[in-house]
């Protein structure tokens, strides 16, 4: 590719600079014709004008330009032509290309004080000239050439001697080895490819130091309700159980076996919504009714809230419609739903209500007046298997990691702040706010 636009560059150079040769020459000609005198004496004779050109040309046949009125007795001899003056008289002033019966010349005619002079010059010594110059144009970059190859050829295997050597040094390194690679002594040109590949290793390492982690406090959560579960059907073997005790077992393995399952529900929830993070699966334009919904859901829940004698209330537009997949909306309200529900005390209040910040923007809040969240603490609830310490409440500590998830995934904003409905400082409960981006038109 570098030959083959060298070679067009070498080309265009030649081609330009002999046109601007040849120009240069016409310029000449048309000089020469307006410094002469018509009245001279020069132009009444045969005689010709020899300007000094470069020995090189000295070997052309002569004349190389010429000079002469157009009634000129000469004129005809000079151009090797009997019928010269009567075919250059038809033109006008200006240039032309004029040919006689041996030779092509190139002629410059111009009238002064009724007299027509011309000033011609032979082709094939224009030519001539024309060609010397340009070359003396390109003969540099013809030299140059190789040694731009030789160079480009160094460069090259300079170039591709550090690449093989990294891709050695990869290829020796184990699956787990995600250090990043040393940029010293790599070349300039792919330094940035090294460094993005550095930046790729340590997300890479990130995510599985992340995954690691789900995977073994999944395990530890998992292990406790199965251990429970065991050592409760173990008691069964029992002689001397009687059949209250035997109730009360059953009570406890159905009690732990819904536990279990309501933790592999949110293992699932949760690695489905990293899944569709990680893949950017969002379909486009969808659109989901926010009442039915919600009408499903606290229907499902109210009687949770009714055990605690709690006060729901809702206040929300039936025709609002939000810019998510009803799964993964009804994913988010229940368990911001069920949290509320969860931690704030008997005879408590929760408010589900929706406001409009801006006109791009729609914010639905759910609020309690349970204890709330401290300030400190808001970030970390969001973090997978996070509990509150000093908090009575069983859970896995999955639920908000969901809703975190899932939001980033439809580009939601979640806000966690102190509620409107605190019953005093000690208690200020909980607003959790989700912004969602709308279009009006």
């Amino acid at each position: 590719m570098v030959t083959f636009i060298a070679i067009i560059g070498d080309i265009l150079a030649y081609q330009t600079a002999f046109r601007e040769t040849q120009d240069l020459q016409d310029a000449q000609l048309e000089q020469i014709a307006h410094l002469l005198d018509p009245r001279s004496a020069i132009l009444r004779r045969d005689t010709q004008e020899d300007l000094n050109f470069p020995e090189s040309a000295r070997t052309l046949p002569k004349p190389r330009i010429l000079a002469q009125t157009l009634d000129s007795p000469y004129l005809n001899m000079l151009m090797g032509d009997d019928n010269a003056v009567k075919n250059l008289q038809q033109l006008q002033d200006g240039f032309h290309n004029f040919t006689t019966v041996a030779r092509h010349w190139r002629v410059y005619i111009l009238t002064r004080e009724r007299e027509r002079i011309i000033v011609a010059q032979r082709t094939a010594y224009r030519n001539h000239i024309a060609k010397d110059s340009a070359l003396s144009v390109v003969w540099p970059f013809l030299i140059l050439m190789p040694i731009l190859w030789l160079f480009t050829a160094i460069w090259i295997r300079r170039l591709f001697r550090a690449t093989q050597e990294m891709s050695t040094e990869l290829t020796a390194r184990s699956a787990n080895d995600l250090s990043p690679l040393d940029t010293k002594h790599v070349p300039t040109e792919i330094r940035p490819f090294i460094t993005a590949l550095n930046r790729l290793f340590s997300q890479l390492q990130a995510a599985i130091e992340h995954d690691k982690k789900f995977i073994s406090h999944a395990a530890h959560e998992l292990r406790t309700p199965i251990t429970a579960l065991t050592i409760q059907i173990a008691r069964f073997d029992e002689p001397d159980l009687s059949i209250q005790e035997q109730r009360k077992l059953i009570g406890q393995i159905k009690a732990g076996i819904a536990r279990t399952k309501q933790l592999l529900t949110q293992l699932l929830s949760m690695a489905r919504a990293q899944h569709q993070l990680q893949q950017h699966l969002i379909p486009n334009n969808i659109s989901t009714a926010l009442m039915p919904l919600l009408r499903d859901l606290i229907a499902e829940l109210l009687p949770l809230a009714e055990q605690k004698q709690q006060n729901l209330s809702v206040d929300i537009n039936e025709d609002i419609n939000l810019p998510i997949s009803s799964n993964d909306l009804q994913t988010i309200l229940k368990n911001i739903l069920a949290n509320a529900i969860k931690y704030t005390p008997a005879h408590g209040q929760i408010c589900i209500q929706t406001k409009q910040p801006t006109d791009n923007q729609l914010a639905l809040w759910i609020e309690d007046n349970g204890h709330g969240i401290s300030e400190a603490e808001r970030k970390l609830v969001f973090e997978p298997f996070y509990r509150i310490l000093g908090n009575n409440e069983s859970g896995s500590g999955l639920g908000l990691a969901i809703v975190k998830t899932l939001c980033e995934q439809w580009h939601i904003t979640i806000q966690l702040t102190d509620s409107s409905l605190q019953n005093n400082e000690r208690q200020k409960g909980l607003a959790v706010g989700l912004i969602f981006s709308i279009n009006n038109q």
